[in-house]
């Protein structure tokens, strides 16, 4: 399985794009969260919308679903294969179709609904793509907002967005080759995100493992990148980078 972040900036991201990664495997692809910013990184990729065949949403802030309805639309417009498929958690698919169909549910043909566009596919604890298992993991995220991450062994752990769960992390360690963690990497603390001090509380053996996202535009540079490199176990993830 090869991991593709088409972005992996937090959300107010200029230089490297808000938070997303695209999996590539058994001749598909599914893409985690689908923000605007996207639609560049697939166009350096030479991959056009309309090839994205899986998606699958953490939640609902709009640096994470505000390309969906770009992708929709082209969709309709360019048909490639299938609808691509939607993979929700249930509890989000109603407030999900209330942030897209201001731009979707009127057309020139009457009125769509969100099955229009995609085929949808509500979760609760796991979905399979082409055989391989992808599982949800609540997160910390904002108090009383539905969050998830995905545990997809033994390949990998995503957290999406979150706050640090140190006992989740140290539970699934050993079973995963990478674990893909958001971390702020700003010097004050977010209430609702990873802090670098936190991330350094776990065992260097586990730190060796995690490769950072969601962070700020400071370390888009080579030469800040190169030195965090230095001193620290972790490694930032890079845009349009593939990670196996």
């Amino acid at each position: 399985m090869k991991v593709t972040f088409l972005g992996c900036g937090d959300g107010f991201s200029i230089e490297q794009g808000h938070n997303s990664a695209l999996l590539t495997f058994e001749n598909t692809n599914l893409c985690i969260d689908f923000p605007e910013s996207n639609h560049l990184g697939l166009h350096q990729l030479g991959m056009k919308l309309n090839q994205i065949e899986h998606i699958f949403i953490t939640h609902l802030h709009e640096d994470h679903v505000n390309g969906l309805q770009k992708l929709a639309l082209y969709h309709r417009v360019y048909p490639n294969r299938m609808k691509p498929k939607l993979y929700v958690p249930t509890g989000l698919k109603d407030d999900l179709w209330q942030i897209l169909r201001h731009g979707l549910e009127l057309t020139t043909r009457g009125k769509r609904v969100l099955e229009d566009y995609f085929d949808v596919k509500c979760v609760d604890n796991a979905f399979t793509v082409a055989g391989v298992k992808f599982e949800l993991v609540p997160t910390l995220h904002v108090p009383d907002m539905l969050s998830y991450g995905l545990l997809c062994n033994p390949y990998f752990y995503f957290s999406g967005d979150t706050r640090m769960d140190e006992s989740y992390i140290r539970s699934i360690a050993d079973e995963v080759q990478t674990i893909y963690h958001e971390c702020h990497m700003q010097d004050d603390q977010l209430p609702s995100h990873t802090s670098l001090d936190e991330l350094l509380s776990l065992p260097e053996s586990i730190q060796a493992k995690m490769i950072l996202m969601h962070y700020v535009d400071d370390y888009v540079q080579t030469d800040r990148r190169e030195k965090f490199h230095q001193v620290y176990k972790f490694r930032l993830a890079e845009p349009l980078l593939g990670y196996m």
